[in-house]
C-alpha cells in the first residue's frame, strides 16, 4: 500500500489531462462521423466519454452498445447506423494501435526473443493494414443483404477513411500514449519511452478481450504484470504496480465521466439522454 503514498501529484494531473485531450479527439471525431452539422461538439464529448465510461466500467466489453443505443436516443442515427460508427471505430482503433506496436517491436522490445519479436511485428503489420482494408469494408456490404449493411444512401462510402479521422486517431493515441508515461512516472516507475510503448502495445490489446471483469480487472492486471515479468521485474513486484496503475486508471476514467456530464449541454440533458439510453438498451 505504500505506493499510494508516494504517488507524484504533478505527474498524476498531467496524466489526466492527456487521457482527457484523448477524449476530445474522440469526440471529434465522432462528430465527424455523423455529420458535423448534425451534432455540436459538446454533446459529441458528452456521448464519446459516457461511451468510454461505460466501455470500461461494463463486464464482457458489453459496455460499448452505449454508443449506439445513445445515438439512436437522441435521433442522431438509427441503431444498425450507429453500430457502423461504432465498428468503424474500433478498426481505427486497432490499426493505429497497429502502428504503435510495430514501433514496439522494434525499439521496445529487446528484452524478448527475436523469434517472439519477428512475430509480434508481423502480427502488428497486420493491425496496421486495416488503414488499407477498412475502404474495402463498403464493397464487401454490396454482397451481404442491405439489413447488413452499416451505410446507406446517403453515405454509401461509409468506410472510406478520411484525412480527418486518420490523423484524430493518430493524435487519439499518441494522448493515450502520454497518459500512459504519466501515470506510470506517477506511480514511481522512471521508465524509458520505448519501455512505457511496450507496456502500452501488451496491455492495451488485452481490453479488446471480450472477456473480462467489472472495470476491465483481469485484463488490465495481466497485460501489466506480462509486461513488467519481460522486462525483468518479480512477479509480486509487477503485480504491485499493475494494481497502483488500474487504481489511477480507474479515477482518470470517473473523472472522464464527470467532466463529460458537466460539459453537456445541462446536466439534466445529459441524465435525460442517459435513462433514455437505458430504456432502449433494455
Amino acid at each position: 500500500m505504500d505506493i499510494f503514498f508516494k504517488l507524484r501529484p504533478g505527474w498524476l494531473l498531467v496524466g489526466f489531462f492527456s487521457y482527457l485531450l484523448n477524449y476530445m479527439f474522440r469526440a471529434s471525431r465522432l462528430k465527424g462521423m455523423i455529420g458535423r452539422k448534425n451534432i455540436k461538439y459538446r454533446d459529441a464529448f458528452n456521448y464519446a466519454s459516457t461511451h468510454g465510461v461505460f466501455s470500461y466500467f461494463l463486464p464482457l466489453r458489453s459496455g460499448d452498445v452505449s454508443l449506439p443505443v445513445m445515438l439512436k436516443a437522441s435521433g442522431l442515427a438509427d441503431f444498425k447506423r450507429g453500430v457502423g460508427i461504432l465498428f468503424k471505430t474500433r478498426l481505427l482503433d486497432i490499426a493505429a494501435l497497429g502502428m504503435f506496436s510495430l514501433i514496439a517491436s522494434y525499439f521496445g522490445a529487446r528484452m524478448i526473443p527475436v523469434s517472439v519479436q519477428f512475430i509480434w511485428g508481423i502480427a502488428a503489420a497486420g493491425m496496421t493494414s486495416l488503414f488499407f482494408l477498412i475502404g474495402l469494408m463498403d464493397k464487401i456490404a454490396l454482397l451481404l443483404p442491405k439489413r447488413f449493411s452499416f451505410s446507406d444512401t446517403k453515405s454509401p462510402d461509409f468506410f472510406l477513411i478520411r484525412p480527418y479521422e486518420f490523423y484524430l486517431t493518430l493524435l487519439i493515441w499518441t494522448s493515450l500514449f502520454l497518459s500512459q508515461f504519466c501515470m506510470i512516472r506517477s506511480i514511481g516507475l522512471d521508465l524509458s519511452v520505448s519501455e512505457v510503448l511496450f507496456i502500452l502495445t501488451i496491455q492495451f490489446p488485452m481490453q479488446l478481450i471480450p472477456i473480462q471483469g467489472f472495470a476491465n480487472s483481469g485484463n488490465h492486471e495481466g497485460g501489466w504484470v506480462a509486461a513488467l515479468v519481460l522486462m525483468g521485474f518479480s512477479a509480486s513486484d509487477a503485480m504491485a504496480k499493475a494494481l497502483a496503475s488500474h487504481c489511477v486508471l480507474i479515477v482518470y476514467v470517473l473523472g472522464l465521466g464527470l467532466v463529460g456530464i458537466l460539459f453537456a449541454k445541462s446536466i439534466g440533458s445529459a441524465i435525460g439522454t442517459l435513462f433514455k439510453s437505458i430504456r432502449l438498451w433494455r
